[in-house]
């Protein structure tokens, strides 16, 4: 009898373990404050800087995670969209992006794609020096493997007027299209947008062009970059001033900036 206990013990043991251990997407959520360690303040000016980072969870070419140095990167962003933001590690129960707001006094929100052992892993993350009065997670399918994907929408009251701005990391287009045409769907709702992140395609790629609304301004095309680039900033209803980058480094991918104006 004992015998028989333990082996279902043992049994139940390897269950648990097996079902803490699969990477599992996340349903949708929304809410609207971010629970932030940053301040933020009204926007009284006319023109905005807006980044995007692919962080790569803070490890850089060099094989180096440092958390520091992307926090050096992004500085002086109003608002900059993250995407490969790890969440809790053991020993602290802080994500990387609550420690990207803390540093830099903006307020932070973590939208994690997938947990892991039941926690929070990785996902995409939004800093923002504005208040922020609403924002709904979306998951985005068909998921393939471990890469489960999210979109995030932000409202953002700039003066006086609602802009929205959604972060995105989607897989290939190869891996489906469906979660390209559920973004854009949703970016084609709002016309004072800003969608930002890693689309892993460049701007010619022919999902990217069937379902772009037609409106839509690449923020990075006359920036002289790499027309490559599978990083982005498309907007709609706003106009720029001019954008710039920093090389990779301290992750694989160039970090993304513009100073946008409001029409």
């Amino acid at each position: 009898m004992l015998v028989i206990w333990t082996g279902l013990a043992l049994l139940a043991l390897g269950g648990v373990i097996f079902l803490a251990s699969r990477v599992w997407s996340l349903r949708g959520q929304s809410g609207t404050v971010l629970a932030a360690p940053g301040r933020t303040e009204p926007f009284n000016g006319s023109a905005l800087i807006v980044g995007t980072y692919n962080i790569h969870r803070a490890r850089g070419t060099d094989g180096r995670r440092d958390l520091r140095r992307i926090a050096r990167i992004i500085r002086g962003c109003d608002i900059v969209a993250l995407q490969e933001v790890e969440g809790p590690r053991l020993g602290s129960s802080h994500n990387q992006a609550w420690h990207l707001g803390r540093w830099l006094r903006l307020a932070a929100h973590f939208a994690p794609s997938r947990k892991l052992f039941f926690f929070p892993h990785r996902g995409n993350a939004l800093l923002c020096r504005f208040p922020v009065s609403h924002w709904q997670r979306l998951a985005l399918f068909p998921s393939t493997g471990r890469a489960h994907r999210n979109l995030t929408v932000y409202q953002v009251d700039l003066a006086g007027s609602p802009v929205h701005i959604l972060n995105t990391h989607l897989s290939k287009p190869a891996e489906g299209a469906s979660p390209f045409e559920a973004v854009m769907s949703v970016f084609g709702q709002y016309p004072r947008a800003i969608l930002l992140g890693d689309f892993n395609a460049s701007m010619d790629h022919p999902t990217m062009r069937h379902w772009l609304p037609s409106d839509t301004v690449d923020a990075l095309a006359d920036a002289g970059f790499d027309p490559r680039r599978v990083d982005m900033i498309l907007i709609r209803g706003l106009s720029v001033d001019e954008a710039w980058s920093s090389p990779i480094g301290p992750s694989d991918h160039p970090f993304f900036a513009v100073r946008l104006r409001l029409k």
